[in-house]
């Protein structure tokens, strides 16, 4: 197949879904699919020095339509949430070219959203209500859509579209060696309003006397967040690391005693993926995608209560043997569900499914 992936490019922007984007191209591509990755902002001098040819544009739904139609796709696989959708999708549909909207966080199923934001006047507030209304602009634009992909169980069927496929993240496991003087739990995201930092630190502080330090990993996205590359000579166990490469992170997180996560419910996380292949317990404050953490035994959740968070953090510190087993079951589950070789399969045939929909569809 002929297939071009949208979305913003991990060597330009830092995130989950560019992330899964970099793997599912690079293997799709491995499998003998030609492979374009329009790269919307991205960065026209730079070598981005993959096996798949990247295609940065401007971030503009013409110039992402434009790139799109210029690489003459089969079939298109969009993961740039909703950001230009209506118009990009409509100048494409136009083609004929049949267009996958992979849901990557809950804001893509929802009417109305934004960004979270800390200041609340009266420009904040305008500012909200504009991106609102230009979700539900884009929304319009899913009557163009021919399938949909989720890769969190919880999203299927929350879309109009009719033809809709569950399809799980996978995670690389090529990690760069990482050491550090005392045991240690590890946190990650990027660090913005929605993924609740600040409760890491806070829980950093409150089991100071644990002998244990807490690291943390991700680029600062939101100002107003500064104050987290302080925080290091305030709270003694506390670390902050900064923003780390993929294969950095798994090093991170394989020489850990677990993933602790404060995140609210976006997507499917992929630090818990890594985490689980690298035999580590998650221990959520409330998002639980699936309840796969909860029904699988896989840490914990505290289901918003900050004093069972608290503790089984505190528990899993102390209790190598339950860390252990917990670690084990966490691998089996990884390996049985989220393998590259299953999810490009999967996502492959569901793309097979719709090209020939659409071809069928056209007489």
């Amino acid at each position: 197949m002929k297939i071009a992936i949208i979305n913003r490019h991990p060597s330009d922007a830092s995130g989950g879904s560019e992330i899964q984007c970099d793997g599912i191209a690079t293997r799709l591509t491995n499998n003998g699919h030609n492979v374009s990755y329009i790269a919307p902002a991205g960065k026209t001098t730079h070598n981005y020095n993959k096996n798949y040819k990247v295609i940065p544009v401007d971030n503009s739904a013409e110039a992402i339509a434009e790139a799109t139609i210029k690489t003459k796709p089969e079939i298109v696989y969009w993961r740039f949430n909703k950001y230009f959708l209506y118009k990009s999708a409509k100048i494409i549909a136009q083609k004929k070219i049949p267009i996958v909207f992979a849901i990557s966080n809950v804001n893509d199923t929802k009417l109305y959203s934004h960004r979270e934001n800390f200041k609340h006047g009266l420009i904040s507030i305008l500012k909200g209500v504009k991106q609102s209304l230009l979700n539900l602009y884009n929304w319009m634009g899913l009557k163009y859509i021919s399938g949909v992909t989720a890769n969190n169980p919880d999203h299927i069927n929350l879309l109009p579209n009719t033809t809709q496929c569950f399809i799980p993240n996978s995670i690389d496991t090529n990690l760069v060696q990482f050491s550090w003087p005392r045991p240690y739990v590890i946190w990650v995201a990027n660090i913005k309003p929605a993924k609740r930092p600040e409760l890491y630190v806070k829980l950093a502080k409150d089991l100071a006397n644990m002998g244990v330090d807490f690291l943390m990993v991700g680029k600062i996205q939101d100002n107003n967040y500064s104050w987290i590359e302080n925080e290091n000579s305030r709270t003694p166990s506390f670390h902050y690391l900064g923003s780390k490469s993929l294969e950095q992170v798994n090093g991170i997180i394989a020489n850990s005693l677990f993933l602790a996560h404060t995140c609210k419910p976006e997507g499917f996380p992929g630090v818990f993926i890594q985490s689980w292949l690298f035999n580590k317990p998650t221990v959520t404050f409330e998002f639980d995608p699936g309840f796969y953490i909860e029904n699988n035994k896989l840490g914990g959740n505290a289901k918003s209560n900050w004093d069972t968070y608290k503790n089984t953090v505190k528990e899993l510190i102390e209790d190598d043997d339950a860390r252990d087993d917990i670690g084990q079951r966490a691998k089996i589950f990884a390996t049985s569900n989220f393998s590259s070789e299953q999810t490009t399969e999967k996502l492959e045939k569901f793309l097979e499914t719709i090209l020939k929909k659409a071809k069928d569809n056209d007489g």
